[in-house]
């Protein structure tokens, strides 16, 4: 088959085909060495702080009346949802590195179980995370998104004071959950 201009720029397989089975991973020892390193810089405590005040934060989370219409129990408990939802982001997106990521969401359910028990449950049981997630990993996540599945797991789907309490909720949430990690003093190398 002749070859075109347009052929140069797709590369299907590299000239070495042993290449194609190498794969650019971390082995143990380099996980091992970079926790070694966060544990003499004290960043694993510091991550372990974080999570324990993520969980109290988490436990403080909701203030005030829910909107007319809708239950207070099942709107505290799907606010403190939320709020979960923007810890585990904000752990994710903020943390130095896997290793302090881990160690901080860690405690954050070790704490929340031992606190609440059945909140823990409705956190690592429940659909709501797959729904935030959802549209996380879709690039469709936004206040308004985000404030719209709120209210459907409110059980309060297209309640605009519902929508509204959401939308505003998670933008909050995340800031303060950015804040508590930027908060915990991680040391760079």
């Amino acid at each position: 088959m002749p070859q075109t201009d347009h052929d140069e720029d797709i590369k299907i397989a590299p000239d070495d085909i042993t290449k194609l089975f190498e794969e650019e991973r971390q082995t143990p020892d380099d996980g091992i060495d970079l926790f070694i390193r966060q544990k003499s810089l004290g960043n694993i405590e510091r991550a372990r702080k974080a999570g324990a005040a993520l969980a109290a934060d988490l436990l403080d989370c909701v203030r005030g009346r829910p909107p007319e219409g809708i239950g207070g129990e099942l709107f505290e408990l799907q606010t403190k949802l939320l709020f979960a939802y923007a810890v585990n982001r904000a752990i994710e997106d903020r943390s130095p590195n896997s290793i302090l990521s881990h160690v901080a969401l860690s405690n954050f359910y070790e704490v929340l179980e031992e606190a609440e028990p059945a909140l823990f449950e409705s956190i690592s049981g429940g659909a709501a995370f797959s729904l935030y997630l959802y549209l996380h990993r879709t690039g469709k996540e936004n206040p308004r998104a985000v404030g719209e599945t709120f209210a459907k797991l409110c059980e309060a789907q297209g309640n605009p004071a519902v929508i509204r309490a959401g939308e505003q909720a998670f933008p909050a949430f995340l800031s303060a959950c950015e804040e508590r990690i930027r908060k915990a003093g991680y040391r760079g190398e």
